[in-house]
């Protein structure tokens, strides 16, 4: 079995690398970092570090090779290996997809090595990543031929990844003569949408293949209680000025703050929109899991790559705060700590209420409403942040 992987980072390496070693597949990793795919091709390996709650391992992945697709000789190696390749995966991110699928159309459109629909797997941290894909793809081949030459499949990538250099954490790098570490989580779970297969289910350590219906559920799980509790824990601290996430696990008020936006809001939301595939033991079960992952000091998650761009969680676009509040309002339950995130992220890009208005659109006027009336309250509370039991007077009014 041979996989083509879009992207050489943390999710590419650090993720789908591992579990497709697991597999037995051969990797051919696809990227514009011409120092790491050299490193890559002449070591035929790489070392990844893996955090659990107590302590951080290491372990090889083996039998990697790479393609420098910056370079003009590139797309006649690419056409060759997505034309054997068994299926593909992207790991580039969001704002890189769209790049990537117009040269993966090019490649199709200038090829015909490939006889069958070819499955790309979008491993991206991003809501409906494949759409993304497709549309770009489309651009180049037109919609009927892109849906005939391929499979644009969503993911739900749960292992939290870092990149970062020796300089920040005194481990192996990825290659020896390389500066870069990457570090990740001990978590394995990688649920795929298997409506959106056009081949068989992929044959991969770990995936699971769920009806699209129950995908959706999983999805929300993700980019709700997930990515939502994160920015929510990372706005946090940084409006504290903490460097890592499990400072805020260790201060009592934002400590209190994250468990109310994971176990008395999101998990309760998620059981009431999905009653059919979460019940309220196995939501906390998965919650008291993941929120302990979030402030884990041995994962060392910095607070700056949850806070990178504040102005895209209240945005349509990713929404993951804005989202998550609306989510739980739409379930019927108040969204205190989601809130004073949203409030939070308003402050730190000098907005008001104001800012929130074009995520609002997405939903009822009567959500839309209560949620203005709280994010105002919200706002007023981080204004006082400074003032000790500001915040927790909110949430507990």
């Amino acid at each position: 079995m041979r996989v083509v992987i879009f992207g050489a980072g943390a999710v590419g390496l650090g993720f789908m690398g591992d579990l497709l070693q697991r597999s037995g597949a051969e990797q051919v990793f696809v990227d514009v970092n011409s120092v790491l795919v050299e490193e890559l091709n002449h070591h035929r390996r790489y070392t990844i570090n893996r955090a659990d709650l107590h302590q951080v391992t290491q372990f090889t992945v083996a039998g990697a090779e790479a393609v420098d697709s910056s370079q003009p000789g590139s797309r006649s190696r690419l056409a060759e290996e997505l034309g054997g390749a068994d299926f593909a995966l992207t790991s580039v991110g969001a704002r890189a997809l769209p790049l990537v699928g117009k040269m993966i159309a090019e490649i199709a459109r200038d090829s015909r090595r490939w006889d069958r629909p070819l499955d790309i797997l979008c491993c991206e941290n991003h809501a409906d990543a494949a759409a993304v894909l497709r549309e770009s793809v489309a651009e180049v081949l037109g919609a009927e031929e892109a849906e005939a030459r391929f499979g644009f499949v969503n993911t739900v990538v749960g292992r939290m990844c870092q990149a970062l250099t020796r300089a920040d954490r005194d481990l192996p790098p990825v290659t020896p003569d390389s500066e870069q570490v990457f570090l990740v989580e001990d978590y394995d779970p990688f649920p795929v949408d298997a409506g959106a297969l056009r081949g068989p289910v992929p044959v991969m350590a770990c995936l699971e293949a769920v009806p699209s219906e129950q995908f959706h559920a999983y999805e929300h799980r993700k980019l709700y209680a997930h990515n939502g509790v994160h920015a929510l824990l990372g706005v946090l601290s940084k409006l504290r000025g903490y460097r890592y996430f499990y400072e805020a696990g260790q201060d009592p008020e934002l400590d209190r703050i994250g468990r109310r936006g994971m176990f008395e809001e999101m998990a309760q939301a998620l059981v009431r929109a999905h009653p059919r595939y979460f019940t309220a033991e196995s939501l906390q079960e998965f919650a008291v899991d993941l929120y302990a992952r979030l402030v884990n000091p041995v994962f060392g998650d910095e607070a700056a790559r949850g806070t990178r761009d504040t102005l895209r969680m209240i945005r349509p676009e990713d929404g993951r705060l804005s989202g998550a509040a609306i989510f739980v309002a739409e379930q019927g339950l108040e969204p205190r700590a989601l809130g004073l995130g949203v409030a939070a992220a308003l402050r730190d890009n000098g907005l008001g209420p104001e800012g929130l208005e074009d995520a609002l659109a997405l939903t009822t006027s009567e959500v839309a409403g209560k949620l203005r009336e709280l994010v105002t309250a919200a706002l007023a509370a981080v204004d006082s942040a400074g003032e000790p039991g500001a915040l927790t007077r909110f949430i507990e009014p």
